[in-house]
């Protein structure tokens, strides 16, 4: 039938799943449906679909490839035809074949039965951004090692003595940076300068101050439109915590022993703890959140903060440990006080399972830091290859959870990034407008911004520094600049993302970013050498004839949908596009 050496559609990459990050809602209207192909294998797609009970309303809509990775291609269509319940199948053409692809399989004509299915589009399941924090540059503050303000405790072993009255008397330096959002670290009373074992929930650690300081720092940021964000530690307490205290003293007889894995009593540390704990940290022992009294006691430590102190968000330490119903019923709760409030998940893997909207807002978005790791930092992988990886990577999501992703390249857990690049402030560059011009939420750890280094922990939380004779300035600068036209352009904190194809040196990085008018162009020089490239822009910019350029950069002038650049070695420019 097909000539010798003809390459037949490979059925066995296609894939699709409805309830998914295949079929979700974009909103109460509109349906996303996605399929995935064999890289370079399909030539056209359509997903057919009918109304679910009434089969006179049906229509077809062309896919249009929106991604590829290494391995694969992505194909996307928008529904929204006037109907919420549907079934669909695809229709699909390669040079030599065309195909039906359904729930049963493939098929060589269009069958009758075996559509997929969405049965109704409900409001409730559409993922709802927190619309302050998608708009927000958050700024990250190790309380200890921020900014003292006498009388405090001078350094007594690992703790630096920072605290709340240093961070009010430092309160004009972050207005004057632009950030919108604070996130601390844990401010609960605790005997380590970390304070991710808690001994109280309900107290501010003494060396901090007092609850009337923290009060004032949060209204006086209020007052500035600047968010607050805690750190909440749920999945273990001190084993000083008054419950496991508790069950150290009463054992079997105690009141809390549900509220730990203790494996036999007496509960001892040494040699080995006999009860479950963070890692191998007995002083760590973890919770049982299963428990419903364990449960209740720290829903009403989130609703306590929340209601009484004004907090606006939470970031939860070591999320992915905790079991899911904990954090269902934590967001039911909490989300029904204050329905703006964030809860962002500490997870380091893959986590679009925690972010179909009943659990958590964000996550820390460690897989895309990894990802800026191995192209600025580390030099391990090419262009071209870290194109494919985000790819794939944005096709694990509703696209409007990418938005919310908390974009991160230095946190008090890993390295600072200028310490990754050795040093290399061009490269750190680099990576800091790509995290401010990728889709999501960009945070900054205290003290990047002026070019701090540090390895890991405990380096890389040493104190601010506050000489400013020693601040990288035009690091300074360029944070300023990046906040700055983040907040200016819709498209910066809204837009979809495309990488857009580069006839030239393979070392030129280009992308866009899209909101309806407001369209964004970044491209960057990730090689040594000097490059030049003619940037192919996409059909939604006929009508551009000139790229403005932000920042100190020469403007661009289009031609036919194509801009021709010339790139110094790790060279970035910015461009917004002005129709004329």
């Amino acid at each position: 039938m097909f000539g010798k050496g003809v390459s037949l559609m490979h059925l066995e990459a296609i894939y699709h799943k409805p309830y998914s990050q295949f079929a979700f809602p974009k909103d109460s209207n509109t349906l996303v449906v996605r399929l995935r192909a064999k890289k370079n294998d399909i030539k056209y797609c359509a997903v057919i679909y009918h109304e679910k009970y009434n089969n006179s309303i049906r229509g077809k809509v062309e896919m249009k490839k929106t991604a590829s990775d290494e391995f694969f291609d992505y194909f996307e269509a928008e529904l929204n035809v006037g109907i919420k319940r549907f079934k669909y199948m695809f229709y699909l053409e390669d040079n030599y074949q065309v195909k039906w692809y359904n729930k049963n399989g493939f098929f060589d004509y269009m069958p009758e039965w075996g559509f997929f299915t969405y049965s109704y589009i409900c409001e409730a399941d559409v993922f709802e951004e927190v619309d302050w924090f998608v708009n927000s540059t958050v700024y990250q503050i190790f309380p200890d090692r921020f900014a003292k303000v006498p009388p405090c405790i001078e350094n007594i072993g690992m703790k630096y003595g920072g605290n709340i009255k240093g961070i009010i008397d430092r309160l004009d330096y972050l207005i004057k940076l632009g950030v919108n959002a604070i996130y601390l670290n844990p401010v609960f009373k605790s005997d380590s300068y970390h304070r991710y074992d808690i001994i109280d929930y309900y107290e501010l650690d003494p060396v901090f101050g007092e609850k009337n300081e923290l009060r004032k720092l949060i209204d006086l940021c209020h007052h500035k439109d600047i968010k607050i964000i805690f750190d909440g530690v749920f999945n273990h307490t001190s084993d000083k915590f008054f419950a496991f205290q508790d069950v150290l003293k009463k054992g079997e007889a105690s009141l809390y022993k549900e509220w730990y894995f203790v494996d036999s009593f007496p509960a001892v540390n040494y040699p080995v703890p006999n009860y479950e704990c963070f890692s191998f940290y007995g002083g760590m022992p973890k919770l049982n959140t299963s428990n419903p009294e364990t449960a209740r006691y720290f829903f009403d430590v989130v609703k306590y903060w929340t209601l009484e102190f004004g907090v606006d968000g939470w970031r939860f330490d070591a999320a992915d440990e905790v079991n899911r119903k904990f954090w269902r019923d934590l967001r039911t709760e909490i989300k029904a006080l204050k329905k703006d409030v964030v809860l962002i998940g500490e997870i380091f893997d893959e986590a679009s399972s925690w972010l179909y909207g009943d659990q958590f807002d964000s996550v820390l978005n460690y897989p895309l830091k990894e990802m800026i790791n191995d192209l600025f930092a580390y030099r391990s992988i090419d262009v071209e290859l870290f194109k494919m990886r985000i790819n794939s990577y944005l096709m694990n999501f509703n696209k409007k959870v990418i938005n919310s992703m908390v974009n991160i390249i230095s946190t008090h857990d890993t390295p600072r990034f200028l310490t990754l690049c050795n040093g290399d402030e061009k490269r750190f560059e680099l990576a800091a407008v790509f995290q401010f011009t990728f889709p999501g939420v960009p945070l900054i750890y205290y003290g990047d911004e002026v070019g701090m280094q540090g390895d890991t922990d405990p380096d890389c939380r040493k104190p601010m520094v506050w000489d400013e004779e020693k601040w990288n300035i035009k690091l300074l600068k360029l944070y300023g600049f990046l906040i700055d036209i983040r907040k200016k352009n819709e498209a910066l904190r809204l837009g979809e993302y495309r990488d857009l194809c580069i006839d030239g040196d393979e070392g030129i990085l280009a992308y866009r970013r899209e909101y309806g008018k407001n369209k964004i162009v970044v491209v960057m020089n990730t090689k040594e050498q000097n490059a030049e490239g003619t940037v192919e822009l996409g059909n939604s910019f006929i009508d551009v004839k000139r790229m403005e350029a932000l920042g100190e950069r020469k403007s661009a002038q289009v031609e036919g949908c194509r801009i021709k650049l010339g790139l110094k070695p790790l060279e970035w420019r910015i461009y917004k596009a002005v129709e004329e």
